[in-house]
């Protein structure tokens, strides 16, 4: 008994001193962390860049509204500055964003074009984690001229 005792004893020491291995299940309980945190960040960033892409898009559109506006040489329809608006946000998908062009009182000198944008972001990790669509509202006003 004290034989088999002795040779158990000397495995264990021999087992608590051995260090192969524990690099790879160090690196395996990091990795799913290392893994979600990249995502994480590169979702954030795709949120951050969908939000200045669509406000810029509101600001093109109320631009392009004023410069085109009933007193111009082409005067442009609400359809119209719909269509610039959704092909100058690239790379948000223009099925996905939803334009209102409006005109207080009319489209004419001196009135008040809003060009209000939103958009509904969706995380890649978000149906993992429980994660609702972010919506993005922009608006941009301008006074025709």
């Amino acid at each position: 008994m004290a034989w088999r005792h002795s040779k158990l004893l000397k495995k264990w020491r021999r087992l608590r001193g051995d260090r192969r291995g524990a690099l790879t299940i160090e690196f395996g309980f990091a990795l799913p962390v290392l893994i979600l945190m990249t995502v994480g960040l590169i979702d954030v960033s795709m949120l951050l860049w969908s939000s200045s892409t669509i406000e810029n898009a509101a600001a093109e559109g109320a631009r392009y509204a004023v410069v085109n506006g009933a007193s111009s040489p082409s005067p442009k329809s609400a359809s119209e500055i719909e269509t610039f608006i959704r092909t100058s946000a690239v790379g948000v998908p223009a099925s996905a964003l939803n334009v209102n062009v409006t005109w207080q009182p009319s489209n004419q000198s001196g009135s008040r074009v809003t060009v209000a944008l939103a958009y509904n972001h969706n995380f890649l990790i978000g149906g993992l984690i429980g994660l609702d669509p972010v919506e993005i509202n922009k608006t941009s006003r301008m006074i025709v001229f």
